[in-house]
């Protein structure tokens, strides 16, 4: 649908809409959510609409007082490698909108659980809500693939994360593999399956890599989500053929 040119600008400008967001959601749990300047703010900024994007801008700093709010240009990157994987799969039609949907979200989610490992809600239903609306919409456009498969996969994600979650795992994770799963559901079970090996072979590798260099110990806790995203997007990449 999009040359990886056009999706990697797109995705530029899409993270400049979502770094307000990520700025507000990457607070521990139980903070309300909110873009304040430590400095020269002792208010909350709105969190969404345009002056929220205007005190917020790619550097990352406050335009009154400079101090750093956020990592510069980071959302804008994240979404935007996002996108362009997205478009390197060379999916079309409403199903490529649900593709680019979980990547938008899911590079906020990504940079959020990272932060201050949650994943919020507003964006985990989001993300629900949105990619069973589009994959629908593909499935009445009768486009290939299988929205009972998407909604089976979706709701089996959803049940072993959640007996995962009463393990310990975080109960965000569930939530998001709903939307994930129905993702790679549609595609076929072979995308799922791969989605799963992938998800927790890079998390294996990530935990080792940190544990090996001191950042961890054996008893510490690591995001999950990020894996969940990486791994969906990889294997609808691998898949795309």
């Amino acid at each position: 649908m999009l040359s990886q040119l056009v999706a990697t600008l797109v995705g530029l400008a899409a993270g400049a809409v979502l770094r307000p967001v990520v700025v507000a959601l990457a607070v521990p749990a139980g903070q309300p959510a909110g873009v304040p300047c430590p400095a020269c703010s002792p208010q909350s900024v709105p969190t969404w609409g345009l002056h929220a994007l205007r005190l917020l801008p790619p550097g990352g700093r406050c335009p009154d007082c400079r101090v750093r709010l956020c990592a510069p240009w980071l959302p804008e990157l994240t979404t935007a490698a996002a996108f362009a994987v997205v478009a390197a799969g060379g999916a079309v039609g409403w199903y490529c909108v649900a593709q680019y949907w979980i990547a938008f979200l899911g590079a906020g989610l990504l940079l959020i659980d990272s932060a201050v490992q949650r994943l919020p809600n507003p964006l985990t239903v989001a993300a629900t809500v949105g990619t069973v609306v589009l994959l629908a919409a593909a499935s009445a456009d009768h486009e290939a693939g299988s929205f009972l498969r998407a909604a089976a996969v979706a709701a089996a994600a959803g049940g072993l994360f959640m007996i995962l979650a009463l393990c310990g795992m975080g109960l965000g994770d569930a939530k998001l593999a709903i939307s994930l799963g129905a993702v790679l559901g549609w595609r076929g079970w072979q995308a799922a399956l791969l989605g799963l090996v992938l998800t927790y072979l890079l998390g294996c590798v990530v935990a080792l890599l940190l544990l090996l260099a001191g950042r961890r110990h054996r008893k510490s806790t690591v995001a999950f989500g990020p894996f969940l995203i990486v791994g969906t997007l990889a294997a609808v990449l691998l898949t795309s053929a």
